[in-house]
């Protein structure tokens, strides 16, 4: 049986939040929202997994900041030197990363 037809992002925003703060039980939200158990907790298991891929994907940012200033650096070297003595210097290992 359906409760309603749809949640706005504010209200499954607030919803979370409800749920994680614990101000109110779980029957005042699906009352207040008219959603079922399971939607509210699969709304909150969303939105927390939404955060961690959130901050996780700072980390990738970083990540791949440093992957392009190495490439830049790379590059400019072999801008400097030439493709063949930028060969030549990998291969004596003064390019290791």
């Amino acid at each position: 049986m359906r409760m309603r037809e749809k949640l706005t992002v504010e209200e499954k925003v607030a919803i979370a939040l409800e749920l994680l703060k614990r101000e109110r039980s779980l029957d005042e939200i699906q009352l207040h929202y008219r959603v079922s158990h399971t939607t509210a907790y699969k709304i909150r298991n969303a939105f927390l997994a939404g955060g961690r891929a959130a901050l996780e994907g700072e980390r990738e940012h970083k990540r791949a900041q440093n992957l392009e200033a190495r490439v830049e650096a790379l590059e400019q070297f072999v801008a400097r030197t030439g493709p063949r003595q930028a060969g030549r210097a990998r291969n004596n290992g003064r390019l290791a990363g």
